[in-house]
């Protein structure tokens, strides 16, 4: 909690002030400060009043039509100039990091009969965020479900057979996520409302025989008992 005396630089909509303070201090007038600043001049004006009465010093003098520094003018300009290039600096070297951020990987595994839809899949995901990369592992299911123990992915899919009344009736999709990692669970997330969505099965060539949305037996949906 900042102390009492420096409550005042605390106040929302200082930093504002500062900028239309400095723009008048550096042009010598309202009225080009505002033009610089694309503001209006009473707007400008407003905003100086504001600033000297929480500094509670005068910060301008009117000489003719020119406005002169106070010396509390004047060392509040000095700040400024000390507090641009302060945040120029943080800016730089948080510059440097945001480049050095490596990118996350989403790592999906599937089983051969399914890899053309998890390459649609990831496809979509990767459109919906650019800022992630991602990979594809095929490996038939006794070999996914030794990765998945061991955690190796983030999202596996699965095709699953359905029965009603120990006969089949037609097979769907089931993606698990790893559980150690957010991005596993979003993802997951973001792969089962795709596979369900209607305009994304709409899409979807009339050859391909995997049912993708969760069927509906006597209007009870049948849930996915391998969700993560």
């Amino acid at each position: 909690m900042p102390r009492p005396p420096l409550r005042r630089y605390f106040r929302h909509g200082l930093f504002p002030q500062l900028m239309v303070f400095s723009a008048v201090a550096r042009l010598g007038g309202v009225t080009r400060a505002a033009e610089a600043l694309h503001l209006a001049q009473p707007t400008v004006s407003m905003q100086l009043k504001k600033l000297a009465a929480t500094l509670e010093v005068q910060l301008f003098e009117q000489r003719g039509r020119k406005l002169v520094l106070t010396p509390a003018g004047d060392e509040l300009r000095a700040v400024c100039d000390e507090l641009y290039t302060c945040l120029a600096r943080l800016e730089e070297r948080l510059a440097t990091l945001r480049e050095a951020a490596p990118a996350e990987l989403l790592r999906l595994a599937a089983e051969p009969e399914v890899r053309s839809i998890a390459a649609q899949l990831l496809g979509l995901y990767c459109a919906a965020h650019p800022g992630v990369q991602a990979s594809l592992h095929i490996a038939e299911r006794e070999a996914l479900l030794g990765r998945l123990a061991r955690e190796e992915d983030d999202v596996y899919l699965f095709e699953l057979e359905l029965e009603l009344d120990g006969e089949p009736v037609g097979r769907r999709l089931s993606v698990v996520n790893a559980r150690g990692r957010p991005l596993a669970r979003e993802a997951a997330g973001f792969l089962r409302e795709a596979l369900s969505a209607d305009s994304y099965n709409a899409n979807r060539e009339a050859a391909e025989p995997t049912r993708w949305t969760a069927r509906l037996y006597n209007g009870r949906r049948h849930e996915d008992p391998d969700r993560g």
